[in-house]
Order: structure tokens, then sequence, then C-alpha cells
């Protein structure tokens, strides 16, 4: 049976592993069989690593490239994917699709932990935030100490005036209160590059169809779009510099 597949976005120190050990407590069967992938240089979710079920697999973000450290074999029933937090979130997003396959995973949602402390200290942060909330079905607010409410509201506010379907959730405690909703395998993300999509509604009805149908290909996401010099037309900020040593 194919597992279910989350892939965690989030910076370092956001309480992604915290927020994971909840989400397997209260929306997991007792003893699943868990897979948790986190990055090297990344936080480590060593607390989860004596839960019956769960398997901890080490991978690298290299070259573009996730790189998986040896580890025994094993059939998952659930895999959560902890991405690098110190490399380009849209980098990894990009390369996940191809990744999944490989493996013949498909991806159930995508969940982003939010560092609102981080992201109200520095626009960038913010920023950063709301690009990858862009491919989250579910956006998580923690580290949230000392914010006014009316900084939560606002964030929230740009992602209801896109018409965002994804939900929205508080983090207390690295615990949530409805974590099977966020666990259920129903797509709500404004981007569709994780979907399988026919080229044809992509197509303007006022213009011609093509000759040849077999050529046609899915518009890439706005975040994945290049110019021909190979940059993104839609960059990310780079936000290391604000992350701990």
């Amino acid at each position: 049976m194919m597992p279910a597949v989350y892939f965690i976005l989030g910076l370092p120190g956001s309480g992604r592993p915290e927020v994971v050990s909840h989400l397997i407590e209260d929306g997991l069967s007792e003893g699943a069989a868990v897979w948790i992938y986190h990055a090297d240089r990344d936080e480590s979710p060593t607390a989860l690593a004596d839960r019956p079920g769960t398997t901890l697999r080490r991978y690298a973000w290299t070259d573009g490239r996730m790189v998986e450290k040896p580890a025994k074999p094993g059939e998952p029933e659930t895999v959560f994917i902890l991405a690098d937090g110190r490399a380009s979130p849209i980098d990894q997003l990009e390369a996940l699709p191809a990744w999944l396959a490989e493996r013949g995973w498909k991806l159930t949602r995508i969940l982003l932990v939010v560092h609102c402390g981080l992201a109200a200290a520095h626009p960038e942060v913010a920023e950063w935030h709301e690009a990858c909330g862009h491919f989250a079905d579910g956006i998580l607010l923690n580290r949230r100490e000392g914010l006014p409410n009316a900084w939560v509201q606002e964030f929230r506010r740009k992602f209801t005036e896109q018409c965002h379907p994804g939900l929205f959730a508080f983090v207390k405690n690295g615990r949530v209160d409805n974590a099977l909703l966020l666990l259920f395998p129903e797509p709500r993300r404004l981007s569709l590059v994780f979907d399988e999509l026919d080229p044809l509604d992509d197509l303007d009805p006022k213009e011609d169809l093509p000759e040849d149908l077999t050529t046609l290909e899915n518009k890439p996401d706005p975040y994945f779009e290049r110019s021909p010099s190979g940059q993104r037309r839609k960059p990310v900020p780079e936000v290391i510099r604000y992350l701990p040593a």
C-alpha cells in the first residue's frame, strides 16, 4: 500500500519536530510504521526515535538533490519529510515530484510551520513564509510569544486575499487542536504542480489548439518559472543570515 507522504516546510527553530511528534501522537494509530526524513544540518526529531514503529532517516541536500543516508529497508505507512530549513524551499519543492516518483510514492500534503517571531522581526522572513504558504495545504502558526494579535491577523489576511484554500492552525507547546484534519488526504493548496492535471485545462479557449496535442505540457508554477538566463522569475529571499548558527 502506498504511504501517506507529508512534506514539512519551516525554518530551523520553528518547532517542526515537536509538531510532527504531536501529529503522529494524535493523528495516527499507535505503533503505525512511520518514517521521518530530516536533513543532516537541521533539526533532528530524536525524541521520536523511541516510539515503536518510527524510523528516522537522514539525508543531505546536495547539488540540488536529496541524498539519503544508508538505512534499513522497510515499508512505511506514513512518511514525514522535514525540508532542509537552510536550503532553498523552492529548489526542494521543485525536486520533490521526481524524488517521490523514484519510490512510487505520491504527495499527500504540504504543511508549513511558521516561525512568527522571526517573520515579525524581519520582512524578508515574512516574505519567505508567504512564498512557502503558496504550496502549503496547512499553515501552522508557531513561536507567537509576545506578538500582538494584530500581526497574526495581518499575516493571515495576505493569504485570505488570495482566496487560499489551506487550513490555518495555531501551535501551542508543540501541539495543534486538529491533527486529524491537518493530515486528511485532500489537497488544499494554491499551487497545482503536485496535482495530476490535463494540459488542455491551461489553454486559452479563444486560441486554436496545436496540431500535436502530445506536445502539450502544464504551465510551471510561478515560483518555478525561469528567465532565459536561468534566474527564477519570482525569487524568494535568502533568510539564512537570520537563522541561529
